[in-house]
């Protein structure tokens, strides 16, 4: 009998555990249900309504201005790479004009044969007479020309010999100059000019030939024992 009366009390406390599940699942079901707008009242979805609507007006005002930061960070970053471009054009340009950087262009090449009685003042005057006539670079025997390029002579025995920056120059002498062909050789070549009194004073006569393409090096880089930009100078003192 003890046994019955265990069976049954473990049976009812079984169906009374599914039943509570069923009315907590039911309980829940209607809370969501009561919850669903078409279960809200007229007031509560006026007020859901602007609230929603307000929040899409703060998102849509945030969004503008995040795009307006985008496109100010692009149109700096597109100035910032522009600036960064011309900058570093620059600086090739200068090198270039400076004589630290190699080119490539048209131009004159100038040879002059080892029967030339050819003085440093003369060699002077012609790569003068080149520059005067627009020329944008020149080399002397493959060595570039700049403002601290030395032209001179030296001697040896009874030999005179010209020198570039201390070095001979050894025969052919060939000067190459990047600017335009017709220019330079008329530069050079006009009645009463520079050529002509080499022909007809020095008997020196140099062959001109023009060229479509011409590659000058650079020159050696400079090491400043005494002078220094005036800024750093400025700063020292």
């Amino acid at each position: 009998m003890a046994v019955k009366v265990w069976r049954w009390q473990a049976l009812t406390a079984v169906i009374l555990f599914f039943l509570g599940i069923v009315l907590s699942v039911q309980f829940k079901a209607q809370q969501a249900l009561s919850g669903a707008l078409e279960y809200q009242s007229t007031e509560s979805l006026v007020a859901m309504w602007r609230d929603l609507n307000t929040k899409k007006e703060l998102l849509q005002k945030e969004l503008g201005e995040l795009r307006a930061k985008e496109a100010t960070l692009a149109e700096q970053a597109s100035q910032g790479k522009s600036a960064k471009e011309n900058l570093r054009q620059e600086l090739t340009r200068l090198r270039a004009l400076a004589g630290l950087a190699p080119v490539r262009g048209p131009g004159i090449t100038i040879t002059l044969g080892g029967n030339s009685p050819l003085l440093a003042l003369d060699l002077v005057d012609l790569v003068n007479e080149l520059w005067v006539s627009g020329a944008e670079a020149v080399a002397v025997n493959g060595q570039r020309i700049t403002a601290l390029s030395a032209l001179g002579e030296a001697k040896a025995g009874e030999e005179y010999y010209l020198t570039l920056n201390g070095k001979r120059l050894f025969y052919p002498i060939v000067i190459q100059a990047i600017g335009d062909p017709d220019t330079l050789e008329k530069g050079l070549t006009f009645p009463g000019g520079l050529i002509d009194n080499f022909n007809t004073l020095y008997a020196i006569y140099p062959e001109i030939r023009k060229e479509k393409e011409l590659a000058l090096p650079a020159a050696a880089p400079i090491n400043w024992r005494y002078a220094r930009p005036v800024a750093e100078a400025a700063n020292r003192d």
